[in-house]
């Protein structure tokens, strides 16, 4: 089977938003009905015509539509707050041709609205999902967001656990020694499958990469599209489709308009993409510098100003062909 990838979950945090919107298919039932007589007609010599199926609505309406996927760093399940450790904007085209996953790093240094300056990730810990929507949508010049999608370290690994893993595409790799168990997890570059709490641990990792968290966020993005791959292939399932969206709206915090049934709706508008149309960046940063002694990623203004106005025209190909993906400084 050919890998679809699909929008939603949490991700990742996803990392999870963006999988939830796309790990559904629509199941329906038939209800069963006595006998009647059968009533044969008369043929007709006419020609016989064809009727075209309904067109499905598209849930998310028309046009290019932004979604906020937020990872915090809470171990307890009953809470998303904490920091935000993985914040990322989930991109819709109008034409639905691709999905692009654009990061921010927690410590680039933004205006926070109400708050004054400081890193990206304490706009979600001093102020909440909205304060963070809001500084990611200033940042990016007025950009709207749609609504955001939230989980935490355990929402995460009951996701991994659902999906009985999921592959990405390692590109680099490192070995973690786990403090809490003594146990030592290896990831070797290539594609690889995470299992268990090994997605976590993937994910979090970013003292023994060569960027640190710059290649963290290419870590998460990858998380993301092995998830969403993970979760279309068991899309013709109805029964662990309707187990896997129970588990993900018991461990996903969605801020917007989508319900349940949004959620199952959008399958037709992901179904026809793969991982390579699943475009993966960064907000650009020219580089490294420290403000009241700490360390801080410092935003490059001019090309995240280009990035802004791609998502609000929706031609972020353009961006892309101009400034490709790479996201070292």
């Amino acid at each position: 089977m050919t890998p679809r990838s699909r929008l939603a979950r949490l991700t990742a945090l996803a990392t999870a938003g963006v999988l939830l919107l796309a790990g559904c298919t629509d199941a329906s039932t038939t209800a069963e009905q006595a006998p009647t007589e059968t009533v044969r007609p008369e043929p007709s010599t006419a020609p016989k015509q064809s009727v075209p199926a309904p067109e499905r609505e598209d849930p998310l309406g028309e046009g290019a539509h932004d979604i906020m996927l937020i990872g915090t760093d809470s171990r307890d399940a009953s809470s998303l707050s904490g920091n935000a450790d993985t914040m990322m904007l989930a991109h819709v085209p109008a034409d639905r041709s691709a999905l692009y996953l654009v990061s921010f790093t927690r410590d680039m240094w933004v205006d926070i609205p109400g708050l004054g300056e400081g890193k990206m990730n304490s706009a979600f810990a001093r102020g909440g999902t909205q304060t963070l929507m809001d500084t990611a949508s200033g940042l990016l010049g007025g950009v709207e967001i749609d609504g955001a999608m939230q989980t935490n370290f355990t929402g995460f690994i009951n996701l991994t656990r659902a999906l009985d893993g999921f592959e990405v595409d390692n590109k680099h790799r490192s070995t973690v020694e786990v403090l809490s168990t003594g146990r030592v997890v290896d990831f070797p570059e290539g594609r690889i499958t995470l299992e268990n709490t090994d997605g976590l641990i993937y994910v979090r990792e970013r003292k023994r990469l060569p960027l640190g968290d710059l290649d963290r966020t290419e870590r998460q993005r990858a998380a993301v599209i092995g998830m969403m791959d993970r979760i279309a292939e068991t899309s013709d399932d109805p029964t662990a489709v309707a187990e896997l969206v129970a588990l993900m709206f018991n461990n996903v915090k969605v801020t917007g308009d989508l319900g349940v049934e949004e959620f199952v709706d959008l399958v037709p508008l992901a179904a026809s993409l793969t991982r390579d149309d699943v475009v993966g960046l960064m907000v650009p940063i020219t580089g490294f510098g420290t403000v009241d002694g700490a360390s801080v990623n410092l935003v490059d203004e001019a090309q995240t100003a280009a990035l802004g106005e791609a998502l609000r025209t929706d031609t972020m190909d353009e961006y892309v062909a101009e400034y490709g993906t790479d996201y070292a400084p």
